[in-house]
C-alpha cells in the first residue's frame, strides 16, 4: 500500500533513529554524535555513526546510510512497507488502511485528546496528594511513608491521589468536555442515568502509566482504606491505552538497564526495587508478556531479561508463556524464584538490598529453569522416567543458536541419566530434522575511484548538505543560475540539486525517502555527514561562492576538453573561466 509522505513522516518523527539503532547496536557519545561498531561489516573501530539531529546514520567504513527507515530495511532485510509497519508497531501507531484516511485522522486526534486530558489529570492527582490539609491525602502519604516510598521517589514516578467524590477529576475541569474524560478511561456514565458522568478511580492512590514518548498513557490505582472494591484497577482500553503493550516504569528503567531489565508483578513491587536501588525494573500490568512487551525491551536496547515473577504454579506458567514470546526478540532470559517472600517488596523489606542482589546473581538460565521443571515430573529412578527426562530436554536443547551452551547442557543431562552425550546429540538433530551452518552474506565496500578528485567531491557534497539544509542558500544558488543538475555531476547530485530548489523537503531525513537504492542512499548520508558549521549567514554565503566556483570550474574544464574541436567553444569556455572569480550569490537577497 502507499502511505501519504505526512504518514511516513509522523511515524519516523516517533521513532528516533538513536533509539531505534541503539536497540541493535551499542552506541556511545562523542562530539555531538553517537557511534558504534557498523552491523553490515565487519570491524573492530566504531566508524559507524547516527546523528540525532539530522535524524540519519552513516558508516565511514562502509558507507552504509540512510534514516530510521532505511535502517531497519537494511537490517531486517524487509521492503520499504514492512520496515514502515515494523517502526509503526513500535510507537504503537495505526497504519491507515485501504480507504481509511479519514478514520485514521480520527483516530490520530483520539490519541491526541487522551494524551493531553491524562496528563491534566496526573497534575490534578499529584497535587491532591500533595495537598496538606485533605485528608485523605494525609492518609495516602502515611501509607507511602510505611511502604518506604519518600517524597523524592513519590515525585519521580508522578504518584497522586484520586479525590474521595463521585466526580472530583470533573468538578476540577468544568470547562472541558466530559466526552474527553469518557474516551480517556477517566469517568464512566452512569448506568440510571446516562447523562450523568462520575470518576472511574475515586479515592485511589494513582500510578501514572507512561509511554516511550514520555505521554501518560494510563493510570493504576490503588484503593485507600476499607472498601468492597477491588485492590487495584488500571484504566480501560482506550485509543491510547492498551497494557497489553507497555510496562509500567519502562520509561525510568531504560535510562539505568545497562542491557539488563528486571520484569516483576505490580506497580509497588516496580516502586520497591527502584526504591532500593534496582532501577532497572518493570512490571506488566496484570497481563501476560506479548510480542508488544518484547520489542519495547528490544528497543529500549535491553538484551538480557530477569523475570522474578510468583512461585506458585500461575507464577510458573506465566514464566513458561513469556519465554517463548522473549525468544523471538533474541533476548537472553534469566527466572528467580524468590524464597521466603511472595514478591520483590516483601523480600527487600524482610532482607534487605545486599541479600537481593546476592539472590538476583544466582538466577537460573530459562533452560536451567525449564530442564528443573522436567526434572521434577519425571521419576529419574526409573529408566522410562530418564529416557522421557532426556527427550523432553532435548526439544529444549534443539532450539538453542549456541552449540557450546547446548554442549554444555548436554553434558549435565548425560550425568543425571547415564544416557550417553552423543545420543542426545543424536536425539537434537532428529528434533531439528536437518543441520546447517550459518555462512554470513559477503559485505560490499565503497572504493575510491583512481584519479578521483577528492577536493571537487567534498565541494559538490557541501553544496549540496548546504542548499537541501538551508532554503535560503538554495533560493540564492537558484536564482544565480550559475550551476545546473549537468554541471554538479549529473545522477544523484543533480536530482539532489533539483530537490533543493524545489524546496520541498524539511529535513535530511526526509531526503532518503525520495530515493530507493543503496547506492542512493550511501551518497546522501555520505552527503549529510558532513558536520561542517558555519557560525552566520554571511559565512554561509562565502562557503556557497567558494564551492559553487570549484565546482563550475571543474566542470568549464571538463567542457574544454570535450569541445577541444571547436576553436569558438572552446574560447567562450576560456571567458568563462577568466571571469569566474567576479561570481557572487547573494544569500541576502535570497
Amino acid at each position: 500500500m502507499f502511505y501519504p509522505q505526512e504518514i511516513i513522516s509522523e511515524v519516523k518523527s516517533l521513532n528516533d533513529i538513536v533509539d531505534v539503532v541503539g536497540s541493535y547496536v551499542k552506541l556511545s557519545s562523542r562530539s555531538g554524535n553517537f557511534f558504534g561498531l557498523c552491523p553490515f561489516h565487519n570491524e573492530k573501530t566504531p566508524s559507524f555513526s547516527v546523528n540525532r539531529d539530522k535524524q540519519i546514520f552513516y558508516c565511514f567504513g562502509c558507507g552504509a546510510g540512510g534514516n530510521v527507515i532505511s535502517f531497519i530495511k537494511k537490517i531486517e532485510n524487509m521492503d520499504f512497507p514492512d520496515a514502515l509497519k515494523l517502526l509503526a508497531e513500535r510507537v504503537h501507531f495505526n497504519l491507515p488502511q485501504k480507504g481509511s484516511g479519514e478514520q485514521e485522522r480520527q483516530r490520530a486526534a483520539a490519541r491526541e485528546i487522551a494524551a493531553k486530558t491524562n496528563k491534566l489529570a496526573a497534575r490534578f492527582f499529584y497535587e491532591n496528594l500533595t495537598d496538606k490539609d485533605a485528608e485523605n491525602a494525609k492518609t495516602a502519604r502515611k501509607y507511602l511513608e510505611e511502604r518506604g516510598i519518600t517524597p523524592s521517589l513519590a515525585k519521580r514516578f508522578g504518584l497522586g491521589l484520586s479525590p474521595d467524590a463521585w466526580d472530583g477529576l470533573l468538578k476540577n475541569f468544568p470547562d472541558l468536555p466530559v466526552e474527553d474524560f469518557e474516551k480517556s478511561g477517566l469517568v464512566k456514565k452512569s448506568e440510571k442515568n446516562e447523562a450523568r458522568h462520575y470518576d472511574r478511580f475515586r479515592n485511589r492512590l494513582m500510578f501514572p502509566i507512561i509511554d516511550n514518548r514520555n505521554r501518560v498513557i494510563g493510570f493504576g490505582g490503588r484503593v485507600m482504606g476499607d472498601s468492597d472494591e477491588a485492590k487495584y484497577i488500571n484504566s480501560p482500553e482506550t485509543a491510547l491505552f492498551h497494557k497489553s503493550e507497555c510496562l509500567y516504569g519502562l520509561n525510568l528503567a531504560k535510562k539505568a538497564h545497562e542491557g539488563q531489565i528486571i520484569i516483576v508483578e505490580g506497580y509497588m513491587d516496580v516502586i520497591a526495587m527502584h526504591l532500593h536501588g534496582f532501577a532497572n525494573t518493570v512490571g506488566v500490568l496484570g497481563t501476560a508478556l506479548t510480542t508488544s512487551h518484547s520489542r519495547l525491551l528490544k528497543n529500549a536496547g535491553c538484551n538480557t531479561v530477569i523475570l522474578i515473577l510468583d512461585s506458585d504454579e500461575a507464577g510458573i506458567r506465566a514464566a513458561q508463556r513469556a519465554i517463548p514470546v522473549l525468544i523471538k526478540e533474541n533476548l537472553k532470559i534469566k527466572i528467580l524464584n524468590l524464597p521466603d517472600a511472595k514478591d520483590p517488596d516483601e523480600y527487600l523489606s524482610r532482607f534487605g538490598a545486599k541479600n537481593f542482589a546476592k539472590t538476583l546473581s544466582q538466577a537460573q538460565s530459562h533452560i536451567a529453569f525449564q530442564i528443573d521443571l522436567i526434572r521434577k515430573k519425571n521419576n529419574l529412578e526409573s529408566m522410562e522416567g530418564r529416557v522421557a527426562f532426556t527427550q523432553e530436554c532435548a526439544k529444549i536443547l534443539a532450539a538453542l543458536p549456541s552449540e557450546i551452551e547446548m554442549d554444555a547442557y548436554a553434558t549435565e543431562i548425560s550425568k543425571a541419566t547415564e544416557i550417553s552425550h552423543s545420543a542426545i546429540f543424536k536425539e537434537i538433530e532428529k528434533i531439528r530434522g536437518v543441520t546447517s551452518g550459518y555462512s554470513p552474506e559477503p559485505r560490499t565496500y565503497i572504493l575510491k575511484k583512481r584519479g578521483e578528485d577528492i577536493g571537487l567531491k567534498n565541494a559538490i557534497k557541501g553544496l549540496l548538505n548546504l542548499v537541501l539544509s538551508d532554503s535560503s542558500a538554495a533560493n540564492a544558488l537558484k536564482k544565480s543560475e550559475c550551476l545546473s543538475s549537468e554541471e554538479i555531476g549529473g545522477g544523484i547530485f543533480g536530482k539532489l540539486l533539483v530537490l533543493a530548489f524545489k524546496n520541498t523537503v524539511n529535513t535530511p531525513s526526509d531526503v532518503f525517502d525520495l530515493f530507493d537504492s543503496d547506492e542512493e542512499h550511501q551518497t546522501i548520508a555520505e552527503i549529510f555527514s558532513d558536520t561542517k558549521d558555519y557560525p552566520s549567514k554571511d559565512a554561509r554565503q562565502k562557503a556557497l561562492n567558494d564551492m559553487a566556483k570549484k565546482i563550475k570550474l571543474s566542470w568549464l574544464k571538463s567542457r574544454i576538453e570535450t569541445e577541444r574541436n571547436d576553436t569558438n567553444a572552446v574560447n567562450s569556455l576560456h571567458f568563462q573561466i577568466k571571469t569566474i572569480n567576479s561570481l557572487n550569490i547573494s544569500m541576502h537577497d535570497g
